[in-house]
């Protein structure tokens, strides 16, 4: 997955196409069990939706802008604004569940 900071934000999620942002930090266990899932998503949406990851220790104007207290934080970018998001694990079929709802 592509590596998202605080500096490209806005740019990224302008750029047209639907736009998942994993928010996560180094140090969460169910984050880096999400991690992997998600990946795989990406291959499966590829021509879909964009998929970036930011660590929220790194980039705290983003976390701070959308009031990010938990983490993993997934949320889906629209026309660069917030259709949809999740916190917590959620497995493979959920997620692509919640993908397909709001793409």
């Amino acid at each position: 997955m592509n590596i998202l900071n605080d500096d490209k934000f806005q740019e990224v999620i302008s750029s047209g196409k639907p736009v998942l942002l994993d928010v996560y930090t180094q140090w969460c266990p169910p984050c880096k069990i999400l991690g992997p899932i998600l990946e795989n998503l990406e291959e499966e949406y590829d021509d879909k939706v964009d998929f970036y990851k930011m660590d929220l220790d790194q980039n705290p104007i983003t976390g701070n802008t959308f009031g990010i207290d938990r983490i993993p934080t997934v949320m889906l970018f629209v026309n660069g604004e917030v259709k949809s998001f999740f916190v917590g694990l959620k497995d493979v079929e959920e997620i692509r569940s919640w993908i397909n709802k709001n793409i």
